[in-house]
């Protein structure tokens, strides 16, 4: 079931513009699904291994928990399009697609000042409505490398995925909810860990 995890070759094949992984040296760390109530220990756990990441939030949690949003644009992270209520796009339509992202990038920029220049499909289910309304915008398409599996709340998936899957231009995903909270820190500890040991660098796209 790795696939689920490490998208294959063939997937890659038949969307070319999306973004599956760096296209110059460095991992990028990403974490989906935020802001929440856990965000601030989120950022305190970046901090201390000084570590920028990119942040793909709804546009329904950025106005529930706006002053986490605000913090994470205070620390200089990095903040895109997950689309405003987490809906799986593959069963959805051209107007669904748009509205989606076009709600969530409006909030972020009325917030920042400036636009996302990325989406991230919730689940990273996708159809052909959604890479023309990205390409319409545009965005570009970000999706990964390997997938942590920390939402699973399994540590030795994590680190198992991590051992095979880490690369020199990893997209990772972490995530910033209820599901990912209890092993969230030691799951960053490994992937910074072993990144270190194979003289991997963090880049923030």
């Amino acid at each position: 079931m790795d696939f689920l995890y490490k998208p294959p070759k063939w997937l890659k094949s038949f969307f070319p513009d999306v973004l599956w992984e760096n296209r110059q040296e460095g991992i990028t760390l990403t974490i989906d699904d935020g802001p929440s109530e856990d965000t601030l220990r989120i950022l305190d756990s970046l901090d201390r291994h000084k570590i920028k990441a990119v942040f793909f939030c709804t546009g329904k949690n950025i106005e529930k928990y706006f002053r986490e949003f605000g913090a994470i644009v205070k620390a200089g992270h990095r903040v895109e399009n997950h689309g405003y209520s987490h809906k799986r796009l593959l069963f959805k339509g051209e107007t669904e697609n748009e509205k989606e992202i076009s709600k969530t990038n409006e909030l972020i920029k009325q917030i920042t000042g400036s636009e996302p220049e990325l989406f991230r499909p919730p689940y990273g289910w996708f159809n052909f409505h959604t890479t023309a309304a990205v390409r319409q915008k545009g965005m570009k398409m970000m999706m990964w490398s390997f997938l942590t599996a920390d939402h699973t709340g399994d540590f030795s998936q994590l680190r198992r995925l991590t051992d095979l899957y880490l690369e020199r231009k990893s997209i990772i995903v972490m995530h910033d909810n209820k599901k990912s909270k209890e092993i969230f820190d030691q799951s960053l500890d490994y992937i910074v860990k072993t990144a270190e040991e194979k003289k991997y660098f963090f880049i923030c796209f």
